[in-house]
């Protein structure tokens, strides 16, 4: 039997599906089943989701067919699909846009059967029509609206009326059938019998009373139609929005009222918030142009401005780049005059300690009757035959300038050094000065000098002083100057006779005074950014210095050295109240004072303890170790007022006092001991001897001494009168005398 056509493509499905189909089981009856490719729309659609089938045209035009009829029927589908008329029944070439060719078939069916890339084609024509359709749902309320537009422009209102009635009413009529025919098939026969008693009913009414019941039927169709898409859309997850439908019955006159009113008042409103923002564009066009008029006065003064900082700015990077470039140099000639002058004063003070214990050497050796030989006893010998030497020269000296009587051996500092190394001394110190002055020999004056680095910053200030201050240039300024002034000073020394030149003679100094001396009044000159500008000097240059030569060349024992220090530290204090309790660098200064003087109690003190009988044969060296031990305890005393007295205290009379010198006096003869005892209490500062100080309970040692001396006095004896006068204005000083009265008693 040959087929052709349709026939042959029914007939040879299944000899014809491709080799990428796969044929699935059935796991009910275990045998293979196949469905027709025109068969029913919904069994067709159903089978190609269970067997994994792309649908084809047919069937998309199948589930077109069957979505219009459900919008016709008012979104209700049936339970079951009505049956279809054969003699009705239409083809798929009668509907499609093909000219119903068998060509055409042809080759739209084998391309679907045999292509993968076809079938991938229509099952996206199969969602695009899903698509379609739900887009449809949502453009007939245009579609509606737009045709009760044009049926306005080709009839008259009353025609317009009458139409509307007609089409309300025969809506109510018709929904209220169809509303009646979604029901099963024996609410069906009831409700033929209920429309046809209803319709008797509608006879009897009047048009009005039969328009009055037709708006409000069709309301609650379509109140009902909104709220099921509602209760859908929720019950699917709240995945779909509703759209609310224009009514499309007449409107009332307060309706329209009501939309015309707010209509106006949201253009009134939008107009006045217009007025307001030309208002305001306005009013600040106006701003911009007074602006724009200030700016073009002011931009020749701006344009200075912007000339002067530029060129500022250029000179800034190149002092930098200098100052930069010869810091470090400045710091190598500090550090190398430093390590000469410690050099110089160490040697002294190691050669004073080195006499003091060969002293004790051949003290101890001629008490014990030994006699020592070899190259150190012969070094030993040169030292002493200096030594000598140089005491003699002293005492040379002082008989010259008639101050022999008034002197006790070891009272004198040993700072006498040979000629040839004073002048090695010397030459080296010059040098540096010299290496100093070559430092800035290639830099321009406005680079090199401080006046010249003042001249430019004055200009700066007079130009513009609230960018000035704003750039704490007042802060900057001694970092700048700092170098210049440390190179100035690389050998300065104020505890030498040569460098008592007061800072207020120099050159730098009378420059940076009058830096800025622009201030009239005391309220300007308190306001000034400047006026602290030589006490940050002092603080950042000359205190630090200080503390290096404190640290490096300073020696407690020498009161030369320490009245000099204390004289320009009080100066200093007095001069800049910059210089407080709370400035960092005195404090350094202050304990690095302290600390040398604890390293000079503990080194450079030695009393030696003799017997009595061997005290006369060695009185000298012991006398001169007693003296150096009081100049050192007036070289404590005389930093009082600047060091704390507490920390003064404890180094005056608990180290030295307690521990050396009163051991020292109980060795020696009444009248002796009478006398040191005097020196001391007269060495110590006036204000520790107050009743409420606490100094008097730390010499409970020193009274005691003083009594025990007292008892051992002989009243009879008229020299021992005089000595117990002593006493007792010693101990009236010390707040003691009812104890001395009674004694004496």
């Amino acid at each position: 039997m040959i087929l052709n056509g349709r026939a042959a493509l029914c007939a040879g499905r299944n000899d014809m599906s491709s080799e990428d189909e796969p044929h699935e089981e059935d796991e009910s009856d275990g045998r293979m089943q196949h469905h027709h490719r025109f068969a029913k729309p919904q069994d067709n659609f159903k089978m190609c989701l269970e067997n994994g089938v792309i649908p084809d045209a047919a069937m998309i035009h199948a589930a077109r067919k069957r979505r219009q009829k459900a919008r016709e029927q008012g979104e209700f589908i049936p339970v079951e699909e009505p049956k279809e008329d054969k003699n009705k029944k239409r083809t798929v070439q009668e509907d499609g846009d093909g000219d119903g060719s068998d060509e055409d078939d042809d080759r739209i069916d084998m391309s679907a059967i045999t292509g993968a890339k076809e079938r991938e084609e229509r099952r996206e024509q199969f969602y695009a029509v899903q698509r379609e359709d739900s887009d449809a749902e949502d453009s007939d309320v245009e579609t509606k609206e737009w045709e009760n537009q044009q049926i306005r422009k080709g009839v008259t209102g009353a025609q317009l009326v009458s139409a509307q009635q007609e089409s309300v009413i025969s809506q109510y009529l018709i929904g209220s059938n169809f509303s009646q025919t979604f029901q099963n098939k024996s609410a069906l026969l009831m409700d033929d019998q209920r429309v046809g008693n209803v319709s008797s009913e509608l006879r009897g009414l009047s048009t009005a009373a039969l328009l009055e019941k037709a708006y409000a039927a069709t309301s609650a169709v379509r109140l009902s139609g909104s709220g099921s898409r509602r209760t859908n859309a929720s019950g699917s997850g709240g995945m779909t929005k509703t759209t609310d439908t224009k009514p499309t019955g007449p409107r009332m006159p307060q309706q329209i009222l009501a939309q015309l009113t707010e209509r106006h008042r949201t253009t009134s409103e939008l107009n006045r918030k217009h007025d307001e923002d030309i208002k305001q564009i306005t009013q600040e066009i106006k701003l911009l142009q007074m602006d724009h008029l200030s700016c073009e006065q002011k931009a020749p003064v701006a344009a200075a401005k912007y000339r002067f900082y530029q060129e500022f700015r250029c000179y800034v990077s190149d002092l930098i780049e200098c100052l930069n470039e010869k810091v470090p140099l400045v710091t190598a000639l500090e550090q190398k005059a430093l390590t000469l002058l410690g050099k110089h004063s160490g040697m002294l003070i190691e050669r004073r300690r080195q006499d003091m214990r060969d002293q004790v050497k051949e003290v101890s050796d001629a008490n014990k009757g030994v006699k020592r030989v070899g190259p150190e006893e012969q070094e030993r010998i040169r030292r002493a035959a200096e030594r000598e030497g140089r005491r003699t020269r002293r005492r040379r000296d002082r008989e010259k300038n008639e101050t022999a009587e008034s002197h006790f051996d070891g009272m004198s500092s040993d700072d006498e050094i040979p000629d040839m190394e004073a002048a090695r001394y010397r030459s080296a110190l010059q040098a540096i000065e010299l290496e100093a002055r070559e430092v800035f020999v290639d830099a321009a004056e406005e680079y090199g000098e401080v006046a010249g680095i003042l001249e430019r910053f004055e200009q700066w200030r007079q130009h513009d002083m609230p960018a000035y201050s704003d750039a704490y240039v007042s802060l900057c300024l001694p970092k700048i100057l700092a170098p210049l002034i440390r190179l100035e000073h690389v050998c300065w020394n104020p505890l030498t006779m040569d460098a008592l030149v007061e800072l207020e003679n120099e050159k730098w100094y009378r420059t940076v005074a009058q830096y800025g001396c622009s201030a009239t009044t005391e309220a300007t000159l308190a306001a000034d950014p400047d006026v602290r500008l030589i006490p940050t000097l002092v603080e950042k240059i000359f205190i630090p210095k200080l503390t290096a030569l404190v640290e490096q060349y300073w020696d407690p024992l020498s009161t030369t050295q320490t009245f000099r220090l204390v004289r320009l530290l009080k100066r200093f204090v007095r001069d800049y109240p910059s210089l407080k309790i709370t400035c960092k660098p005195l404090r350094v200064l202050f304990q690095a004072i302290l600390d040398k003087l604890k390293q000079s109690i503990d080194n450079d003190v030695f009393i030696p303890i003799f017997p009595k009988q061997a005290q006369e044969a060695k009185s000298s060296f012991f006398q001169r170790q007693f003296c150096s031990g009081l100049k050192l305890l007036r070289n404590i005393t005389s930093w009082q007022g600047i060091l704390a007295d507490a920390a003064l205290k404890e180094l005056a009379i608990g180290s030295l006092l307690n521990r050396y010198l009163l051991n020292g006096m109980r060795v020696c003869s009444p009248v002796d001991a009478i006398a040191k005892a005097s020196t001391i209490v007269y060495t110590l500062p006036r204000v520790w001897l107050n009743s409420s100080t606490s100094v008097v309970q730390n010499m409970d040692q020193f009274v005691s001494m003083l009594q025990h001396l007292q008892s051992q006095l002989d009243p009879a004896l008229p020299q021992n009168g005089e000595l117990a006068e002593q006493i007792r204005k010693i101990l009236t000083s010390l707040h003691v005398v009812s104890t001395a009265s009674s004694v004496l008693n």
